[in-house]
């Protein structure tokens, strides 16, 4: 049987924005690495457009000295809360396209913790990859659930641990990852403890992200659709368009 049209129009909508998001992320990497801090501060603006009616005086050379040390965590939390985004999204449209068809009944409440929850009981029954991939859906479970964990705290909590940290998703009778940083917020709750993430946690997550969509995608269109075949790049003899993942052409 055919791939439901609707669902895979949604799974690559998705896999595309996520990929561009990686090119994303290597071109800021390398462009912070190769910028000269002179050339930056000459295009810098003389004071901080906030709104359409307000600005803020600032030191551009403070930006400068203040985003050299934080430039990389910064940019893999932006990059990260936009990978969480997308992802959100296409598991939003699954659900959507399902419950349209029948297919499923309406989720207990609309909340993403809610649709995860869902999204990773279609992965664990995938059969899609190699045994390793196989056994790795547990794994990117846990890592897409981390990143909501973190994301939630970086949008509620100004990047700080909480108590509501440890409210993640157990998966295959494993329980939820939890940073070894988050013991010292444990250990004194009113240490103010920040969630810190570097390039290769960024990348991590992202692959979990990634690759998890493929798994949901799979087992969707196997499940409740018939369909044997894999999705495969080099079937559809997809490359990566850059022109099409970053400006939509």
């Amino acid at each position: 049987m055919p791939r439901d049209p609707e669902v895979r129009r949604a799974f690559e909508i998705a896999d595309d924005g996520m990929q561009g998001i990686v090119g994303y992320f290597l071109y800021g990497i390398a462009s912070r690495k190769s910028a000269r801090e002179a050339e930056i501060l000459s295009h810098l603006p003389e004071n901080l457009p906030l709104t359409h009616e307000w600005i803020r005086k600032y030191d551009p050379s403070s930006l400068i000295q203040v985003m050299r040390a934080f430039f990389d965590s910064y940019h893999a939390r932006v990059s990260l809360i936009s990978q969480i985004g997308v992802f959100e999204g296409a598991i939003t449209s699954f659900v959507n396209c399902l419950r349209k068809m029948n297919k499923i009944t309406r989720l207990r409440n609309d909340h993403y913790k809610t649709k995860l929850e869902w999204a990773f009981g279609v992965a664990l029954q995938s059969t899609y990859g190699k045994r390793g991939m196989i056994a790795r859906i547990p794994r990117l479970c846990l890592d897409v659930d981390h990143a909501r964990r973190i994301r939630n705290l970086w949008m509620h909590n100004n990047g700080l641990f909480n108590d509501s940290y440890r409210q993640g998703i157990t998966v295959a009778g494993k329980g939820p990852i939890i940073e070894p940083a988050f013991r010292e917020f444990d250990l004194s709750k009113t240490r103010r403890v920040p969630i810190v993430l570097e390039p290769e946690g960024f990348l991590a997550m992202s692959k979990s992200h990634i690759e998890l969509l493929h798994q949901v995608h799979h087992s969707i269109q196997r499940i409740y659709y018939g369909q044997k075949r894999s999705y495969s790049y080099k079937a559809r003899k997809k490359g990566i368009e850059w022109q099409r993942l970053l400006g939509g052409v």
